[in-house]
């Protein structure tokens, strides 16, 4: 386990104090994307001029942990948060029952309230969305790397949670709360309040500390609660049924049915004996190991024990005379046989019955209380070469990361060890004897933590290393960048662990995967699969300047992708598929293309064999492809100026940039008969000169000769003049 960074926020003097408020609990958690959400405790003055805490909800990009953007601020405390699977929604559960839903904009600054639920004052153990019924895996640990991706990966079955009419996944989220409701929030498509819902878990309501919650492919959703003595398990089924009033509304029914329920550490012994010979048990926090596993449970516990010869009174009151145990322990639900009269002395061969029951698999012991435990949502690579860690942090400061199948210890650290920040050597000096971990979760892929202390320190740290995993570490790390690739997934943290000698092949072997593909398949990943590469790639200081031309050729693909799906003004439902695109892009790339050097007869040409209205899209968006525009013909100068002083410029002899670049200045030239204020913003000496134009016909001379060598020939002396003196970025 490697430390990677700390992140401490800066306090004044008067909030000096708030580092006691972290010890109620920190949340904090991460997305797909690699977005943490945590929450930061802060003060100002009320009206009274009296300090009052103010709990604050945070998100960060992994990459840039000191530019953080403050979502919600409120003097409520703060109990869960919860990103959706694919990143783009949050829950924050404050106190009293009130949960608000929260959709990611465009940046990470944007974040918009699309609904919230006042729950009238319960208590919220835990947190999730519904299950949307997509769970892309691995086909097999065992798999080649030169497979395509269709053979590497597929979509298991898995039923959503709630589904409409036509089997598609509702959208919606449940909670667990401390008296035993199950709370239900349903969503439309369209993203607005379709009904919320409260049910009774079991027969009566009770009183329980901790919960968590599973998502079975059956689309259940698995419970686990609990109360002292016991862990209470149920199944929840959600089913979409019509009112029988009629006029189209739409009902929820809830059927709860109660699963096996066990006593921790209590073997063989009734969870109502008096006796309580095994000792008080108190249970910290109970998890799945798997979102989508509901027969593997984590349990983290406490047992103190009478000490043998000592008089029970003497440990009533306190630890003095007893023994106290931490443990972590897993159950798994698996089918056992049971007498079917236990009373009389069975035969051999005597039938029996068949139950499912929560055994314990294994145990670790710890020497302090267990605060948190967590894992990550799923494995995606199984396999004994790639261990399943769960993490569990102590009162003590130090994170242990074990192994979920032998429950051995892997590796640990210790928060003791860091120091706090050196303009503030009071309260650093402070910290660095209280810290302890409050919240933690796993990324995505289960190699990297995030962790946040009792004095709201952000911490990042690796769960593996390349020499854990030893040979298979390149073919594991390239199987998880391809799945990321197809997913959508950040792979940010795994770049982290990527050895620098290991970088060129790794970019190779990706590369010459990914070509082998069909060609849809290769234009719907190429900008991602680029901008992989640029991630890779700026791990070497030796090929900076690939990193560049990957990431220009990127940003340019991603316009071009962009133009072409734009629809005109006289399309509409009937004729959804109109779009002149494909006839631009056959054109520009064919020969009578290539022997028009003027860009405005080029235009003349193609128009009179299409409808000119067909060309024209809302004047509206043209205003906001501005900025693409300007980025087209900067890039396009740019590789000419290039060109110029080398003519081995790597950019400048790629044919598809060049025939991209003439396509993008080619459809907007003609978008600047429809408004003439969509033109590429340039400085030059003299009006004379069209330099839109020039470009374009340098352009189509380098289209003609490539992929032959480009030579000085190519660009001359009043070209070169052009590009060297008239038009400057503006």
């Amino acid at each position: 386990m490697d430390h990677i960074y700390t992140v401490s926020e800066k306090r004044s003097i008067d909030d000096g104090h708030l580092s006691s408020l972290y010890d109620d609990g920190g949340i904090c958690t991460v997305s797909c994307k690699s977005v943490v959400a945590f929450t930061r405790m802060t003060s100002r003055q009320d009206m009274y001029r009296q300090r009052i805490p103010v709990c604050t909800v945070c998100v960060v990009d992994l990459n840039c942990p000191y530019e953080p953007h403050v979502i919600l601020e409120t003097q409520n405390k703060v109990t869960a948060l919860r990103f959706s699977v694919d990143g783009a929604r949050l829950l924050i559960v404050q106190g009293m029952g009130i949960v608000e839903l929260y959709e990611k904009g465009s940046g990470m600054d944007v974040w918009t309230k699309m609904h919230k639920c006042d729950w009238e004052g319960e208590d919220v153990l835990h947190i999730d969305f519904f299950h949307g019924g997509i769970r892309a895996c691995l086909n097999s640990s065992d798999i080649k790397v030169q497979l395509p991706y269709t053979e590497k990966f597929s979509a298991q079955p898995h039923k959503p949670t709630l589904m409409d009419h036509g089997r598609f996944a509702h959208n919606g989220f449940f909670a667990v709360t401390a008296s035993g409701l199950l709370l239900l929030c349903v969503m439309t498509h369209e993203g607005t309040l379709f009904l919320e819902k409260k049910i009774v878990l079991g027969q009566a309501r009770d009183n329980f500390t901790v919960a968590a919650a599973a998502l079975a492919p059956s689309g259940h959703i698995h419970i686990a609660a609990w109360k002292p003595e016991i862990i209470k398990c149920w199944r929840a089924e959600l089913k979409l049924q019509d009112m029988d009033s009629g006029g189209g509304k739409k009902d929820i029914k809830v059927t709860i049915q109660a699963a096996k329920s066990f006593c921790p550490y209590r073997s063989g012994t009734a969870w109502h004996n008096n006796q309580k010979t095994e000792g008080v048990v108190r249970v910290s926090c109970i998890c799945f190991t798997e979102l989508e596993d509901p027969n593997s449970l984590l349990v983290a516990l406490t047992i103190e024990k009478p000490t043998e010869g000592t008089p029970p009174q003497q440990g009533a009151s306190g630890t003095c005379g007893n023994t106290v145990t931490n443990l972590v322990q897993r159950y798994h639900l698996q089918e056992q046989n049971r007498p079917l009269l236990k009373l009389f002395k069975n035969k051999p061969d005597a039938p029996g019955i068949t139950t499912k029951e929560w055994i314990c698999a294994g145990e670790w012991i710890s020497s302090s209380n267990i605060v948190t435990l967590s894992t990550t949502h799923r494995h995606i690579i199984p396999g004994s070469q790639l261990p399943f860690i769960i993490t569990a942090a102590t009162s003590d400061g130090y994170i242990y990361a074990i192994n979920k199948d032998t429950m051995q210890q892997i590796s640990s650290h210790s928060l003791q060890n860091l120091r706090g920040s050196s303009d503030e050597p009071p309260l650093s000096k402070r910290a660095s004897v209280d810290r302890r971990v409050v919240s933690m979760t796993h990324t995505w892929n289960g190699f990297s933590l995030v962790a946040i202390d009792s004095i709201g320190s952000l911490h990042f740290l690796s769960l593996m290393k390349p020499a854990d995993v030893g040979s298979q570490w390149v073919v594991t790390l390239i199987l998880l960048l391809e799945f990321a690739l197809v997913s959508g997934y950040d792979w940010w943290d795994l770049l982290l662990l990527t050895p620098s000698s290991s970088v060129q092949t790794l970019t190779d072997r990706l590369t010459d995967t990914f070509l082998q593909h069909s060609t849809p398949l290769v234009q719907h990943l190429y900008t991602k699969f680029l901008v992989l590469k640029t991630s890779m790639l700026r791990l070497l200081g030796s090929q900076q300047q690939k990193a560049i031309e990957a990431r220009l050729q990127a940003q340019l693909t991603a316009i071009q992708q962009l133009f072409r799906s734009l629809r005109p003004v006289t399309c509409d439902v009937a004729t959804a598929d109109k779009n002149i695109s494909a006839s631009i892009q056959a054109y520009v790339e064919s020969r009578p293309s290539l022997e028009i050097l003027d860009i405005d007869k080029s235009l003349d040409h193609i128009l009179n064999s299409i409808n000119v209205k067909d060309c024209q899209i809302d004047p509206g968006m043209l205003q906001n492809l501005q900025p693409l525009l300007q980025f087209s013909a900067d890039l396009a100068l740019f590789i000419l100026f290039m060109l110029a002083q080398n003519t081995k410029f790597e950019l400048a002899r790629d044919p598809k940039i060049v025939q991209s670049l003439r396509e993008l200045l080619f459809v907007t030239r003609m978008w600047h008969r429809q408004n003439k204020l969509v033109q590429p913003q340039m400085l030059h000496k003299t009006q004379s000169v069209d330099v839109w134009a020039q470009l374009y016909k340098l352009l189509t001379r380098l289209a003609q000769i490539l992929p032959s060598e480009p030579d000085s020939s190519l660009i001359g002396k009043e070209c070169y003049s052009i590009i060297l003196s008239l038009p400057i970025i503006a």
